[in-house]
């Protein structure tokens, strides 16, 4: 049998592996960086979240919405500011849906979009595409924007390009500006 001395000392000895093994747990759990283990990284001192598979819905009105999707977002925690990676938005409105995706984009305080880098699109028939240096910004709230850095807008075998277009879809027109050219091939009856 033992004595008290030893299981005094197999006490200790547990208690001692006992001890050992939470720091090594602690320090995996600290040191380790696995994308898998949270969705998102954080600098707090910049008051950035990072996040992977960005997924936000902006609702605008009743008939109005805008769905941003991108790979990877870094969010401002103070102004609820997004840059993103890989974007694809949504914007469904009353009468018409644009979709597009951009190489990067920012959502800025609820109310504007900006996108950049080789834009591409679609509304209903029609196609739009930007440059490499392409840059888009929209204000949800005025329902205003311009695309800077060349642009391409198709329908069917027409299209209009331009340096820049500024657009209103609340009060439905397209200003194109500098160097605009037009490719029109009427309909054949």
């Amino acid at each position: 049998m033992l004595g008290v001395k030893g299981k005094l000392r197999i006490y200790n000895v547990l208690l001692f592996l006992s001890l050992l093994i939470f720091l090594i747990v602690i320090m995996v759990v600290f040191i380790r960086e696995d994308k898998d283990m949270v969705p998102y990284r954080s600098d707090l001192l910049k008051n950035i979240v990072k996040l992977n598979e960005v997924d936000l819905i902006y609702i605008i009105d009743n008939n109005t919405f805008v769905k941003l999707k991108a790979k990877t977002g870094d969010v401002d925690i103070i102004d609820y500011n997004i840059d993103m990676e890989h974007v694809d938005v949504l914007y469904t409105g009353k009468d018409f849906v644009i979709n597009a995706q951009a190489e990067r984009g920012e959502y800025l305080s609820q109310r504007f979009l900006k996108a950049y880098d080789n834009i591409t699109g679609h509304m209903d028939n029609m196609t739009f595409k930007t440059g490499s240096e392409g840059f888009l910004e929209y204000d949800y709230i005025e329902g205003r924007g311009e695309v800077k850095n060349g642009v391409t807008i198709t329908q069917d075998n027409n299209s209009i390009s331009s340096k820049s277009m500024a657009f209103d879809i609340k009060n439905n027109f397209i200003i194109f500006k500098d160097n605009v050219t037009v490719d029109y091939i009427p309909a054949q009856e």
